[in-house]
Formats: structure tokens, C-alpha cells, sequence
């Protein structure tokens, strides 16, 4: 993960925190550019509301940069690959993980496709959980879907 934006995730983290206390893991990851992967008590009983969604109108107004903690909004395509969530960034640690297996089952045609995309779960960072084992809930994160990627390919 790169140094500067896990730095600039971190800070951004901490403010986000100190307005919502709903998070229960929180995923840095470079999807659609660097950004955040939401697990919060809000998407765990999503019913894509999002104007009711406090965690929404947390982040509705953030801005796009270097790294995003907003909103990423999901096309068709996106919902059929990735999941019902009105908004990528959405998700739950297993919804999450079978994101990244359904892309690599529906998308994935070649070995040099494959290489990045296991690069780019590689380079994930979970920077915070609420049971406080972030090492252990990434490295458990990362195998099942590795384990998984293996029964497929």
C-alpha cells in the first residue's frame, strides 16, 4: 500500500470517527481509484435507502482525489457483478471478499489480468476493525479469497 495515501486514509479516518460511530471494519483499497470499503452497521441492514443512511449523508458531499473517502456510485453492470449496494464502497467484509471472486470468475481471462488483480489484494489494508484484530482479520481476509480464486481458476 502506499505510504501517502495509507497516511492520508488514516487522518481522513480519524475525523470520519469522531462524527460516526457505526464502523465495524474499515478497508483501504486501491478500486476505482484509492479509497475506502465501508462495513458498517448501516450497510449491514442496507435496504438502499441511502437518503435514510447515515453513513450517506456522512460522506455524500466528500470530494475525489488522491484518495476518496466518498461514495462510489454503482452502475447495472456493477450490481450484477458486485452486489445489490447502490454505492460500491459499500460493503460488508464478505461481500467484499466475494467481490473480488466474482470479478476474477466473470472478468478475468488472462494470467497477467489475474497477477493484478492478486496485487491488488495484496496491497488492501484493513486499517481499522471494531473486534481490534486488524492483522489477523486482513490476513484471514486475503486467504479466503486467495483459497477461493484457486477453487475457480
Amino acid at each position: 500500500m502506499n505510504k501517502k495515501i495509507l497516511k492520508l486514509a488514516k487522518i481522513k479516518f480519524k475525523e470520519l470517527s469522531k462524527k460516526y460511530d457505526g464502523f465495524i471494519n474499515v478497508i483501504v483499497d486501491d478500486w476505482r481509484g484509492y479509497r475506502f470499503i465501508f462495513d458498517t452497521t448501516d450497510v449491514r441492514k442496507c435496504k438502499n435507502k441511502c437518503d435514510e443512511c447515515k453513513l450517506y449523508n456522512l460522506l455524500k458531499n466528500e470530494r475525489e482525489g488522491l484518495f476518496s473517502s466518498g461514495l462510489f456510485k454503482a452502475s447495472k453492470v456493477d450490481k450484477e457483478i458486485f452486489g445489490k449496494q447502490n454505492y460500491l464502497n459499500c460493503k460488508t467484509l464478505e461481500q467484499y471478499q466475494q467481490c473480488y471472486i466474482n470479478f476474477i470468475k466473470k472478468k478475468i481471462t488472462t494470467f497477467d489480468e489475474l497477477s493484478d488483480e492478486i496485487k491488488l489484494i495484496k496491497n488492501l489494508k484493513i486499517i481499522y476493525s471494531k473486534n481490534n484484530n486488524v492483522d489477523e482479520i486482513e490476513n484471514n481476509f486475503k486467504n479466503q479469497i486467495l483459497k477461493n480464486i484457486l477453487k475457480c481458476k
